[in-house]
């Protein structure tokens, strides 16, 4: 019974209210005054409590000398309730995303946590319409419904891939690196309608790292990161024996790969 309670109290239900309601369902064609007997509510919260689950359509009312009160078919009550609850959070939904329109995020959001990073990549496909860059050496199954959808819509999906090789049921653009070697974290950087990106990397546990921005430099920056990983990878692959000194020594070539894009 508990349970049922909290489940009610989640779809919209004040605490009296559920009492009442509850109690209604145990005992057919009842008044207030009956009803304040058998639950641990004052008269006016029962009344009030009635008069809302009459309103909801939750409860029906008996005519006569004193106002009786019977439940209404679970199933049409329930429906009632389903349908009220989910336009409350299309409503706040709306709204929601209007504040978050009308201030657009230019600042840089630092994600703790894989669940975390995890879902606000999803956010981002979910978003995606025209184009989405990917360099990673995650297996992309893990988002094989939110990456069908994006195909589905007509997006163009370009992913340069390292480490572990995987198989995927979607159709997307992989330029997949041989060479470079396998590691024990994830690594994810992803740029969406070159508007958006989420640069990642970690273990897949509760400390994994994500910085996320809207910020014009940062994605413009990402994306260059990702398309010139793509255009070393072609040219080696292309050209096997091709050879070039542009390395440095610096402190930044320690995370580069020999051939000379980003590791």
């Amino acid at each position: 019974m508990q349970n049922l309670k909290l489940s009610l109290e989640n779809l919209g239900l004040a605490k009296a209210e559920v009492l009442v309601y509850l109690d209604i369902l145990q005992n057919v064609n009842t008044n207030g005054s009956q009803i304040s007997k058998r639950v641990d509510l004052p008269k006016p919260s029962v009344y009030l409590a009635l008069d809302k689950l009459y309103q909801r359509g939750l409860i029906n009312l008996i005519p006569g000398k004193t106002k009786q009160y019977q439940a209404q078919d679970v199933l049409v009550a329930l429906e009632k309730l389903r349908t009220e609850y989910n336009a409350n959070l299309d409503q706040a939904l709306v709204q929601i995303q209007q504040i978050q329109q009308a201030s657009v995020q230019k600042e840089f959001i630092h994600i703790l946590g894989y669940a975390n990073f995890s879902a606000q990549l999803k956010a981002i496909f979910a978003r995606t319409e025209r184009e989405l860059y990917l360099q990673t050496n995650m297996d992309l199954n893990l988002f094989a419904s939110e990456l069908s959808n994006l195909v589905a819509k007509g997006v163009r999906i370009i992913v340069y891939s390292f480490g572990a090789r995987f198989n995927y049921p979607f159709v997307i653009e992989e330029y997949y690196d041989a060479d470079k070697p396998i590691s024990a974290g994830f690594r994810m950087l992803a740029v969406a309608d070159y508007a958006e990106c989420l640069m990642s990397c970690g273990k897949p546990d509760a400390d994994y790292l994500a910085i996320y921005t809207q910020q014009k430099l940062q994605v413009s920056l990402l994306a260059e990161n990702i398309h010139n990983s793509i255009y070393w990878l072609k040219l080696y692959q292309e050209q096997p024996n091709f050879s070039y000194p542009c390395r440095l020594a610096t402190l930044a070539e320690q995370e580069i790969h020999l051939s000379g894009y980003s590791f």
